[in-house]
């Protein structure tokens, strides 16, 4: 499709109401105002009077009035901020113009007009009629409808192992609340240009899989509306198609979700969603749960009084029952304890008795009693649901904490005198003062000022990278065309090959393609690389080299021989206590370094058995630590969402609060019990009552056996273990110490380091009654 020419070394300013237009008008490139003040260099409908946004550059970092996006001789397009600091939207090389065309795709292009770089490869949260996704492709919502286009909470991906379609609440890892269920090697989500129907298309034969659009709903004649494909700031993704012209709006052509409450998390943690028109939601707290955020619902709530049900000192007085009609808490299997068949008392009861039991769901399924269950759920409650059709008939059974208003010591009355306040007071500001003279007195003398001019320290040298940059063809002749994958991370594929590194010896590599990570600049992108460059330690898995050549980021690696911990620790073979030992000793070594010896601090964010390396010798090494800025949802971010995996994320994810390296702690405490106890985190159990089994949470598990001075019982099968019993139990109180719900009581990895190698008593973890040692 033809567009408008855009020469080299053309620019547009923020702030000066210019911008990039397509032929017919319809769309622009530019500087999008936000309400903020800030503005977005992005893609909008420019005929109509809302300027609808469907692509943006820097939706994570808004530019300020001022700041300007060039197309340089270079041929890089380059957005420079107000502040000087610089942000490359595309840096490759070749480019001879830029064109902004009629079906919305910004594109950069050759002498010969082909493209190098578009818009439309770079999805935000919109489609376009005439643009496809492809197998691993992601749309990503906004956090707040036009006030805020930062990535929200939610994510439609066209996955790559399978094809399918999924939407989900991808920060709490959520495994999807909608998909299309296709499953093909090859397989495309196309918005077709002439039909404006949406549909999964197998590429290799053309066949259609899945159809989203339905021939009555479309708008017709096509030519005569704007159409466009969203994911919402509701979780929902929806098609929609507005009539050319100034006084009409956008209407819903189809829509995934036809229930809003469906959606997950869409009142965050220990909220519920209610909908009486199934269109508006209605978002609460639960009993006993306030919101973060009065003035924004959807932020979830927090437990206005926190207590341990499960301390020694703990009973049903301290608490009580709350109970909601209608409503179900669908949690999936990371908060369900088990399912039992039982009336309505009964589930009440459950609740009651079990202290790790938050909440309970009945669900009266029939008119036989034997046919009621309930289901026992733990914390954290993510998705309330009250009065739809799926939730009626329902009941919900909430743990409420009892707050005793007797206990509370009002506030004391003041009754010092105020004069005596007034004096102190004034003593202290005439002693700051007099201080503050002198010392002014004293810097402008004269023979202080001799002193005073000494010739400043030189600057420190600029640490250079020591890593070989290898070009993407090296990297596709070495992994035999990138065919000889060793599996697939959270930040892309990873394949195996032989390179010939600066000595010229040959060896083998670990080649990481990066598919996750946001658009970077080459300066950008080295910084971050440098930073792990600079890492060494034997613990840590050492980067050997990178690539970055126009769209291609790749780290490469040293081969692990013997593969992830993940698998030599729950294959079939179990492995010795000796080397159990010290995989978690080494773990927690090459952690401290992370945290508080390199350079540069660094904080994993996912810490799990996956992550954890072993070479030839079983030695253990921490990867993919230091790749958590190059990941697009957690770009230039100080408070991050949930990025780790259920199960080893620490509490405070799904609070938003600061991450800090505790977070580390809280995930090493986790892995750390399944190595020594050589269990997942999460198993499914089968039980008498019921085939399908219950799921079995490890650290809650230990914490239980702890309590009831039942630990070595445990491990009586393994004579290996009980004859090195002292050690074992110290490792396991560690782990219980790093799992603290609290991030202020889990110690540093330091101290857990001393503790393990017994250097330093290892105190009885805050959960714990004392007196059961």
């Amino acid at each position: 499709m033809s567009g408008s020419k855009i020469d080299l070394g053309s620019s547009i300013t923020a702030g000066a109401s210019s911008s990039w237009q397509s032929p017919s008008g319809d769309f622009a490139f530019g500087f999008y105002p936000l309400v903020t003040g800030l503005y977005l260099v992005g893609i909008w409908f420019d005929k109509i009077p809302e300027k609808t946004l469907v692509w943006s550059a820097n939706r994570e970092d808004p530019a300020h009035k001022g700041s300007a996006i060039k197309l340089s001789l270079t041929g890089q397009l380059e957005l420079t901020h107000s502040n000087g600091t610089h942000f490359f939207v595309h840096s490759g090389t070749s480019v001879n113009s830029a064109s902004m065309q009629d079906d919305g795709n910004f594109v950069l292009l050759n002498r010969s007009s082909g493209i190098l770089w578009q818009s439309f490869d770079s999805p935000t949260d919109t489609i376009l009629l005439g643009q496809r996704l492809t197998m691993g492709q992601k749309l990503y919502s906004n956090a707040n409808g036009s006030v805020d286009y930062s990535i929200g909470q939610y994510m439609l991906e066209l996955q790559q192992m399978d094809g399918n379609l999924v939407l989900s609440a991808f920060r709490f890892a959520d495994p999807g609340y909608w998909y299309t269920g296709a499953t093909n090697v090859n397989i495309s989500l196309v918005f077709n240009q002439s039909t404006a129907f949406m549909y999964l298309i197998v590429e290799n034969n053309a066949s259609i899989s899945y159809n989203m659009t339905k021939s009555t709903s479309v708008r017709t004649p096509i030519e005569n509306y704007y159409h466009r494909a969203t994911i919402n700031d509701h979780g929902n993704f929806q098609q929609l198609a507005r009539l050319k012209g100034n006084n009409n709006q956008w209407q819903v052509v189809w829509q995934a979700i036809t229930e809003p409450c469906t959606v997950n998390t869409i009142c965050g943690v220990y909220g519920y969603c209610q909908v009486l028109d199934n269109v508006t939601i209605t978002c609460n707290c639960l009993p006993g749960y306030s919101p973060w955020d009065p003035y924004v619902p959807s932020k979830g709530c927090y437990p206005e009084v926190v207590i341990d049900f499960c301390a020694a000192n703990s009973s049903t007085s301290d608490f009580t029952i709350k109970t909601m009609e209608d409503t179900d808490l669908t949690n999936d299997m990371y908060a369900d304890l088990a399912r039992i068949n039982t009336d309505e008392d009964g589930c009440k009861k459950a609740v009651m008795d079990d202290c790790f039991c938050m909440a309970g769901v009945f669900n009266p399924s029939g008119s036989g009693s034997d046919q009621n269950f309930c289901l026992k759920k733990r914390m954290p409650l993510l998705n309330g649901r009250k009065s739809n059709p799926a939730t009626k008939n329902f009941i919900a059974f909430l743990k409420v904490p009892v707050v005793n208003n007797s206990a509370q010591v009002p506030p004391k009355k003041r009754k010092d005198s105020p004069s005596s306040v007034v004096l102190l007071a004034s003593l202290l500001l005439c002693l700051i003062l007099a201080l503050l003279f002198a010392a002014i007195a004293i810097y402008h003398h004269p023979l202080f000022q001799r002193y005073m001019h000494v010739q400043p320290p030189p600057k420190p040298k600029a640490v250079e990278i020591n890593l070989k940059a290898f070009s993407f063809q090296e990297l596709r002749e070495a992994t035999n065309g990138f065919k000889n994958k060793l599996g697939e991370g959270a930040f892309g594929a990873v394949y195996s090959g032989f390179l010939t590194m600066e000595d010229e010896e040959v060896v083998e590599v670990a080649v990481k393609q990066l598919e996750k990570m946001i658009e970077q600049g080459e300066k950008e992108f080295i910084t971050e690389v440098q930073v792990i460059g600079l890492t060494h330690h034997k613990n840590l898995v050492r980067l050997l080299g990178f690539c970055n050549e126009d769209n291609h980021r790749l780290l490469v690696y040293e081969l692990m021989k013997n593969g992830s911990l993940s698998s030599f620790l729950f294959g079939e073979i179990r492995p010795s206590w000796e080397r159990r030992a010290e995989i978690v000793l080494g773990i927690a070594r090459g952690l401290l370094y992370l945290h508080e010896e390199c350079d540069t601090q660094i904080i994993h964010c996912d810490i799990k058995p996956q992550n954890v390396l072993l070479d030839n010798n079983y030695t253990a090494k921490i990867s993919d630590f230091g790749l958590a800025k190059l990941l697009m949802n957690d770009r230039s971010r100080t408070s991050t969402n949930v990025r780790g995996t259920m199960g080893y994320m620490a509490p405070e994810w799904l609070k938003n609060a600061p991450v800090t390296t505790k977070v580390d702690v809280y995930s090493f405490g986790v892995l750390l019990l399944e190595i020594i106890f050589c269990r997942r985190q999460i198993e499914m159990r089968s039980t008498d009552e019921d085939r399908e089994g219950e799921y079995v949470i490890l650290t809650d598990w230990v914490l239980y056996c702890m309590r009831a001075s039942n630990l070595e019982a445990t491990v009586s099968y393994d004579s290996e273990v009980l004859s090195n019993y002292k050690r074992f139990e110290r490792m396991a109180m560690v782990g219980l110490w790093c799992v603290s719900s609290n991030p202020t009581l889990r110690p540093s990895m330091e101290k857990v380091v001393e503790m393990l190698e017994g250097n330093v008593e290892v105190g009885v973890p805050p959960l714990i009654d004392a007196q059961m040692f």
